[in-house]
C-alpha cells in the first residue's frame, strides 16, 4: 500500500535535511541579488488603477491627448497666513468676522518664498525644454520646447523682480553675512537668466547686465554654480507652473486680507510616489525661508503646505512610516510571545529564522516577477506591487508563518516523547501537513479572489500576498523541519526530551498522554468537558453575544469615507494648511471639476461661435446646485458670472481681457491638436464645500447628468457630444462606484473559494457551512465593534472608517479565520480514528487549545503592530529617541485594530466556544 504524500514529503525533508538547508540558502541569496529593490518598482496612487472605461479615467486620457505635456493633475498649495484670533461671531476692526490681517512685515516672508519658487520653476522648465530638444535661439511657439523655455524666462523675470522688492524691504536690517547663491539676493537667478538670454539671442547689453549683477553679488559664482542641465531637480520634475498672489492678473483670486496662496501645479497624480520627494523638497525650501526671513515679522505667521498632492504625499509618507514601525513592532511582538511560550532560545530562533527566509525569498520573488511583468520578460504576466502591499505581506507572513512553525513544534513535542528524534521529526511533519495545507489554502485562495476585482490595487494585492503565503508554507514544511532535524533534541534546551510531557502541559495545555482521562486535566481539558456537556447553552450564549455587535456592523457596513484628507491626523501639515486655507478661501478653488465636451467630427463650428455657445452653457451651469464658479476661455478665473454687470471700458473689463491673454488661459481651454481643434471644449466648474464630501459628489453627479441630458437633446447645440469629467471629485465618484461593485463580487467569490477548500479538506458539507457562518458573524461583530471604538476615539472628527477596511477585513478574516478551525477539526478527525467522537472532540480541544491560543496571539499581535504609528513615536520620544513624524495613517491604524480584534474573537470565542459546541451538538453526523 502506497504511503500518503505527506509521509513521503516528511521522509524526504528529514532524511535529506543538509541538502534542504543548502538549497534554501542558495535560493535566498540568488533571489535577493537578482530582485530589484521594492521601492524602485512599487506603484501607488488610487485613481491610476481605476478601470479604463470610467469617466474620470477616460477624461484624463483625453486631456493627455488633447493637451500633451501641460496637464496639471494635482496641486501643492503654499498658504501664508494667520489664524483667526476672534470668534466667528465677533467683528474685527476691518469688519470681517474672525479674520486676521497680514502685515507689511508678513509680506517679507512671502516675497522670500516666491522668489525661490519662481526660480525653481525656471530651472525645471529650462531642463524640460532641453529634454524636449531646445538648444539655442528664439523658441518655436509651436514646439513643446518653446512653451517651456518661455515659461522659464517668465519665471526668472518674476524671481528677479520679487528679489529686488524683497531686498528693498530688508536692506536696512541686514547684518554682515557671507552672501550665497540665494541669500540675501538671488544671485543665481541673474546668472541663470543671463545664460538663458544668451542662448535666446537677446541683446549683448541685456545679457551682460545680468552677468554683471550676478558677479557683483557673488564674485565666485562662475566656479560654484552648476550648469542648468546638470542640476539635480528630480524632486521638482513634476512642477508645471506656479500661480501666486503677486501675479498682477490672477493674484486677486489668491489674495485675502489674512492669507496669501501660491499654487504649484503638478503633472503627477495626487497619490503618486514621486510626490513624496516633491513635498519633502518643498518643505526644505520653506524651512530655508522660515530660517532666513521669519524673524523679520511678528510671531504667529504660518507657512503651510496643503493641496491634493500634499495630502497624497503625506499619506504616502505616513504609509512609509507605518511600514517601518509595523516591521519593527511585529518582530518584537513575536519575540516576546515566543519567549513566553517556549522559554527556549533555539525554539525562539528557529521560527524567526524561518520567517526571515520566507520574507526575503517571497518578497524578492514577487519583486522579480513584477520586474519581469513590467519589462515583458514573461509574456502575459501581469503583476504589480504597491508601497502599502509590503505592510500586508509582512504582517500576514509573519503571523501565518509563525503559526505554521508553532503547529509543527507543538506536534514535535508530542512525538519526541514517544520516538527517536529522526522518527519524531518525520511523524510531526506528517501529522501537521494536512492541517497546514488546509489552513494555508483557505487563506491563499481567499486572498487570491481579489484578482477578480476591477480596481487595480485590489486586483494585484491579493495574489501578491497569496504568493508570499505559499512561499511561507513551503519554508515551514521544508526549512523548519530540516533545522529541527539538524539541531536535534537539544532544540528544547534547557528542557529535556524526557520532560516534554510536563513542559507541554505547563506551557500549552493538558497532558500529552493518550489516556482519555488525561484529556480532562488542565484548563483546556476542563473547557472541553464543559462544552461537550452543555453544547446548547454554549452555542446559544456564544451566538447571542456576537450577533448583537454583528447586527450593528451589518447595518453600518457602508459607514466609510473616501476623504483622503481624513486619513491623516491633525498633526499633518497638509491638514493644518487645509484648515488655515478654509478660513480664508473656498477650498474647492484648488480642486476644480474639469468638463470635457467632444463634439462629433462632422459638427464644424467657428471658434467665435463656439465661444458664444460655451458662454451660454456656462450661464446654465451657474444655476446648478452648489456651483460657485465656471471657468471658460472667456472668463478664465470665473470672476465674471452672468449676474455681474460690467461696462466695456471699466477696470474689470481690462482685467478680463488680460486674463484671456494670460499664460494660464493660452492653450488651456482649446486644444491645439488638429483632431480636437474646435471639437473639444474644456471648462472648469468649482463647487462650494469640501471636494471630498458626499454632498459635493452628489452635486458633481448632478452636473454630469445635466450635461448628458444636453448631449441627448436633439435640439441642443451639444447634441451627440461625448461628456467626460476629470478631477479629484469625479475620480472619487468612480472609485466609490468601482469598489462597491468589487466588494459584492469578491465577497461571494471568497466565501465560495474558502467553502470549497473546507469541503475538500474536511469532507463535511454541514460543518463547512457552519464554519463559514461563524466567520461571517465574527466579521460583522468585529466591524461593529471597530466602528464603535473609532467613533469614541475620534469623537466629532469621525467621518467613517477608511473605504478599504471592510473589504480587506472581510477577505482576511474569512480566509485567515479558518486556519484555527481547520487545525482543530482535522485534529478531531485524526483522534476519532482511535476514539469515539465525543472523546475525540474533548481530546482535540484540550490538545490544541494552548497552541491555537498562542498562534492566535501571534497573529493578533502582528495585526495590532499596524497601529504602531499611533503609539510608538510618543513612547520612543519619551525615552529620548528621535520622533520621525508622528503622522499616523488612519486607514492602516483602523485596519490593524480591526484585524487584531477579529483574530482575537476567532481565537478565543469562535474556535473556543462556537465550533466545539456545534460539533458536540451535531455529534457523529459531523465527525
Amino acid at each position: 500500500m502506497a504511503r500518503p504524500l505527506s509521509h513521503r514529503w516528511a521522509h524526504f525533508v528529514t532524511r535529506h535535511w543538509p541538502w534542504v538547508l543548502a538549497a534554501w540558502m542558495i535560493v535566498a541569496v540568488a533571489l535577493r541579488v537578482a530582485a530589484p529593490d521594492w521601492k524602485n518598482i512599487a506603484y501607488d496612487g488610487d485613481f491610476d488603477y481605476l478601470p479604463a472605461e470610467m469617466t474620470s479615467v477616460a477624461g484624463g486620457r483625453l486631456l493627455d491627448d488633447a493637451f500633451p505635456g501641460v496637464r496639471s493633475r494635482s496641486q501643492m498649495v503654499v498658504v501664508l497666513g494667520r489664524e483667526a484670533t476672534l470668534p466667528l461671531s465677533s467683528k474685527s476692526k476691518n469688519g470681517e468676522a474672525g479674520q486676521a490681517v497680514l502685515s507689511k512685515s508678513d509680506e517679507i516672508v512671502g516675497l522670500d518664498l516666491l522668489r525661490r519658487l519662481y526660480h525653481r520653476l525656471g530651472e525645471v522648465s529650462w531642463q524640460r525644454a532641453i529634454r524636449e530638444g531646445y538648444r539655442k535661439g528664439p523658441p518655436d511657439p509651436n514646439a513643446p520646447s518653446g512653451h517651456w523655455i518661455q515659461i522659464a524666462r517668465e519665471a526668472f523675470d518674476h524671481s528677479i523682480q520679487l528679489d529686488e522688492r524683497f531686498y528693498e524691504r530688508i536692506v536696512d536690517k541686514i547684518t554682515d553675512e557671507t552672501p550665497t547663491l540665494i541669500e540675501p539676493r538671488m544671485a543665481i537667478a541673474y546668472w541663470d537668466r543671463g545664460h538663458l538670454l544668451e542662448q535666446w539671442g537677446d541683446s549683448i547689453e541685456t545679457v551682460e547686465t545680468d552677468y554683471e549683477a550676478a558677479l557683483i553679488l557673488v564674485p565666485d559664482l562662475p566656479v560654484i554654480a552648476t550648469p542648468i542641465a546638470e542640476r539635480d531637480l528630480s524632486a521638482w520634475d513634476s512642477l508645471l507652473d506656479v500661480l501666486a498672489w503677486e501675479d498682477s492678473i490672477v493674484g486677486p483670486r489668491l489674495n485675502k486680507k489674512g492669507a496669501r496662496v501660491a499654487v504649484l501645479q503638478l503633472s503627477s497624480e495626487l497619490a503618486a510616489t514621486d510626490n513624496i520627494e516633491t513635498l519633502e523638497a518643498l518643505h526644505w525650501l520653506i524651512a530655508d525661508v522660515e530660517r532666513y526671513s521669519m524673524h523679520y515679522t511678528e510671531p504667529g505667521l504660518k507657512l503651510l503646505v496643503t493641496g491634493s498632492a500634499a495630502i497624497g504625499g503625506e499619506t504616502l509618507m505616513a504609509a512609509r512610516d507605518a511600514i517601518k514601525y509595523t516591521e519593527l513592532i511585529t518582530v518584537i511582538m513575536i519575540l516576546i510571545i515566543l519567549t513566553f511560550v517556549y522559554r527556549a532560545p533555539l525554539l525562539i530562533a528557529i521560527p524567526m529564522i524561518s520567517i526571515g527566509f520566507a520574507v526575503v525569498v517571497s518578497m524578492s520573488l514577487v519583486a522579480l516577477l513584477t520586474k519581469w511583468s513590467m519589462d515583458g520578460t514573461i509574456p502575459g504576466l501581469d503583476l504589480r506591487v504597491f508601497t502599502t502591499s509590503r505592510i500586508f505581506v509582512v504582517v500576514i507572513l509573519f503571523g501565518a508563518g509563525t503559526d505554521y512553525c508553532l503547529f509543527l513544534i507543538a506536534r514535535l513535542r508530542e512525538e519526541a516523547s514517544q520516538s527517536v528524534w529522526p522518527v519524531a521529526c518525520r511523524n510531526a511533519v506528517t501529522g501537521v501537513m494536512g492541517a497546514l495545507i488546509g489552513s494555508a489554502l483557505t487563506t491563499v485562495l481567499g486572498l487570491a479572489m481579489l484578482w477578480i476585482a476591477d480596481f487595480g490595487k485590489f486586483h494585484y494585492t491579493g495574489p501578491i500576498i497569496a504568493i508570499c503565503l505559499l512561499v511561507g508554507l513551503l519554508v515551514c514544511t521544508t526549512l523548519t523541519p530540516a533545522m529541527l532535524r539538524a539541531i536535534g533534541p537539544r532544540v528544547f534546551w534547557p528542557a529535556k526530551v524526557e520532560s516534554m510531557q510536563k513542559a507541554h502541559r505547563s506551557l500549552l495545555g493538558p497532558s500529552a498522554s493518550h489516556s482519555s482521562g488525561s484529556a480532562h486535566s488542565g484548563a483546556w481539558g476542563r473547557i472541553a468537558l464543559w462544552l461537550t456537556r452543555y453544547p446548547v447553552t454554549a452555542l446559544t450564549l456564544g451566538g447571542v453575544l456576537l450577533i448583537i455587535p454583528g447586527v450593528y456592523g451589518l447595518l453600518n457596513e457602508g459607514s466609510v469615507t473616501y476623504d483622503l484628507s481624513s486619513q491623516l491626523n491633525h498633526s499633518a501639515t497638509s491638514r493644518q494648511g487645509l484648515r488655515l486655507m478654509a478660513e480664508h478661501f473656498n477650498i474647492g478653488e484648488i480642486n476644480p471639476v474639469t468638463v470635457l465636451l467632444q463634439r462629433p467630427d462632422d459638427n464644424e463650428t467657428s471658434r467665435d461661435d463656439l465661444k458664444k455657445e460655451i458662454k451660454s452653457l456656462a450661464a446654465k451651469l451657474y444655476t446648478l446646485p452648489r456651483v460657485t464658479t465656471v471657468r471658460t476661455a472667456d472668463d478664465p478665473l470665473g470672476d465674471f458670472p452672468p449676474s455681474r454687470d460690467m461696462g466695456f471700458l471699466t477696470k474689470d473689463a481690462w482685467r478680463r481681457r488680460s486674463l484671456q491673454n494670460h499664460r494660464i488661459a493660452q492653450g488651456y481651454f482649446f486644444s491645439n491638436v488638429a483632431k480636437y481643434e474646435n471639437h473639444l471644449i474644456r471648462l472648469d466648474v468649482i463647487f462650494g464645500g469640501d471636494p471630498f464630501s458626499e454632498e459635493t459628489a452628489e452635486a458633481v453627479t448632478n452636473l454630469q447628468n445635466f450635461l448628458k441630458s444636453q448631449a441627448e437633446d436633439e435640439s441642443s447645440v451639444w447634441s451627440h457630444s461625448e461628456v467626460l469629467l476629470a478631477g479629484t471629485t469625479p475620480s472619487i465618484i468612480d472609485l466609490r462606484k468601482v469598489t462597491l461593485s468589487d466588494n459584492r463580487r469578491i465577497k461571494i467569490a471568497v466565501i465560495l473559494a474558502v467553502f470549497l477548500v473546507l469541503v475538500v479538506v474536511l469532507r463535511r458539507i454541514g460543518l463547512s457551512l457552519y464554519l463559514i457562518v461563524t466567520v461571517l458573524i465574527s466579521y460583522y461583530a468585529t466591524l461593529g465593534l471597530t466602528i464603535l471604538f473609532f467613533q469614541a476615539a475620534y469623537g466629532s472628527d469621525y467621518v467613517g472608517l477608511d473605504w478599504k477596511l471592510p473589504l480587506f477585513l472581510f477577505v482576511i478574516l474569512v480566509a485567515v479565520g479558518q486556519d484555527y478551525n481547520v487545525y482543530l477539526v482535522t485534529r478531531v478527525l485524526e483522534e476519532q480514528q482511535r476514539l469515539g467522537w465525543l472523546a475525540a472532540l474533548r481530546r482535540a480541544v484540550s490538545r490544541t487549545g494552548g497552541i491555537i491560543t498562542a498562534c492566535g496571539l501571534v497573529m493578533a499581535a502582528t495585526f495590532f503592530s499596524m497601529t504602531a504609528a499611533v503609539w510608538f513615536p510618543p513612547i520612543a520620544g519619551f525615552f529620548g529617541f528621535k520622533n520621525q513624524s508622528g503622522i499616523a495613517l488612519r486607514g492602516i491604524v483602523e485596519l490593524g485594530f480591526a484585524l487584531g480584534l477579529g483574530v482575537l474573537i476567532d481565537t478565543f470565542y469562535v474556535r473556543t466556544i462556537l465550533v466545539p459546541s456545534f460539533i458536540a451538538l451535531r455529534g457523529k453526523r459531523e465527525v
